[in-house]
């Protein structure tokens, strides 16, 4: 068995409508799922979201995160869905969490985060580097 980490990292649109709690609730059924699904597939990550934008890094088993990133693509609450980068090897970047809910401390973070997710949006490649230093650093800070 192929025990190599793959890892994806991708941008997104947040499609998901109405009002706060409504939002709320959705994206609380998205954590819980992912990290229920994650566990037991030995993928671990990080998720940022704010009222635009979703940025996900997930990693784990190649066959996984694949099944996984096809769902996502799929998911009506998502648009625009871009792979900022993909690869075989190395170490995981969020190896203690089945899925990091990762939430600005500011809006100064805010802000920069959303700046880097439109820049990722139209420049996949140029922004993979700097919106995966942001979830490093913004998990780094929750924790």
């Amino acid at each position: 068995m192929n025990s190599e980490v793959y890892k994806i990292l991708y941008c997104s649109k947040n499609l998901i409508e109405g009002e706060s709690a409504k939002r709320d609730a959705e994206i609380g059924q998205i954590f819980q799922s992912a990290r229920r699904n994650n566990r037991e597939q030995n993928v671990t990550g990080a998720l940022f979201f704010n009222s635009a934008y979703f940025a996900q890094a997930l990693e784990g088993p190649k066959l996984a995160i694949e099944k996984i990133f096809e769902n996502i693509q799929r998911d009506p609450r998502h648009g625009d869905v871009t792979v900022l980068s993909s690869e075989t090897g190395g170490h995981r970047d969020f190896p203690e969490w089945s899925m990091a809910h990762v939430a600005p401390p500011d809006e100064t973070t805010s802000a920069s985060m959303a700046v880097a997710l439109d820049s990722a949006l139209s420049r996949p490649g140029a922004s993979a580097d700097g919106v995966l230093g942001l979830l490093r650093s913004l998990v780094i800070q929750e924790d």
